[in-house]
């Protein structure tokens, strides 16, 4: 059974999912404009693990930050929530933005990452942010003619992989105009971080997946070059695989995680 709770932060409550089993917890980040939703089915895939699945500050239910928080807000919040449930040892997964503050994370807590598995995560360098800035838009404000909700109809069918799947659609619409501003600040907060250099210093042992219609998998290419101990696998499900690929993915961590 899934549950669901809040916890105090220094800035105001966060809201998780979560399941008790017999494991070693499991963290659970999600990819912007998601929120913790997006892991029911692969919480339920891993039935019997102890996992916590956090909304990200500005998403799902969780409190929306002011200002332009940084990488490191992000990261110390969710710190916060993972020292108030007083999971001292546990293993990492993030997706996309999720990956970027789980290698942060990592980065600050080494001593207790036991593992750190990602989809999608966005290794990218200067150059190719300063592209990617000029073709990615997060903007999707409320306008009086409405044109905004067709905006993120097709951002989480076309782009996200979601299109033929209404009930998911539907779901990642709703996250996605739940967090029009959030997403802005987050986004920001990705660009500025420099996750390669990150990566480069985490000494646990690290999954990497990426589908190859994921708008992260030409990042993923580089993966082996910027860390070469990581052990890297191709999935399914464009930007939407822990709903797309579960089982696949399910099995690819506890496998990961049985080594370790």
């Amino acid at each position: 059974m899934i549950k669901k709770a809040y916890a105090n932060t220094s800035a105001g409550q966060c809201h998780y999912r979560f399941t008790e089993g017999d494991s070693l917890p499991v963290v659970l980040l999600h990819q912007t404009p998601s929120s913790s939703l997006m892991f029911e089915a692969l919480m339920n895939a891993l039935s019997g693990m102890n996992m916590y699945a956090i909304d990200t500050p500005g998403f799902g239910q969780s409190f929306d930050p002011i200002g332009a928080p940084n990488i490191e807000d992000y990261s110390g919040w969710i710190l916060e929530v993972i020292d108030s449930l007083n999971l001292n040892k546990f293993h990492l997964f993030g997706h996309h933005t999720g990956s970027s503050l789980a290698i942060q994370i990592s980065s600050e807590r080494p001593d207790d990452v036991l593992s750190l598995s990602m989809i999608g995560p966005f290794f990218a360098d200067e150059v190719e942010k300063n592209e990617l800035k000029k073709s990615i838009s997060t903007d999707w404000s409320p306008d009086e003619n409405g044109d905004f909700l067709n905006t993120v109809w097709h951002l989480t069918g076309e782009v996200l992989g979601a299109k033929g799947n209404l009930e998911l659609q539907h779901r990642e619409t709703l996250d996605a105009l739940r967090a029009h501003y959030s997403s802005h600040q987050s986004h920001h907060a990705i660009w500025d971080q420099d996750v390669i250099g990150l990566f480069k210093t985490i000494n646990c042992p690290s999954l990497v997946m990426c589908a190859k219609d994921d708008v992260m998998y030409p990042f993923f290419k580089k993966t082996k070059l910027i860390k070469s101990d990581s052990k890297t696998l191709e999935i399914q499900g464009k930007n939407l695989g822990p709903d797309l690929d579960t089982q696949a993915i399910a099995n690819n961590f506890k496998s990961f995680i049985n080594t370790i």
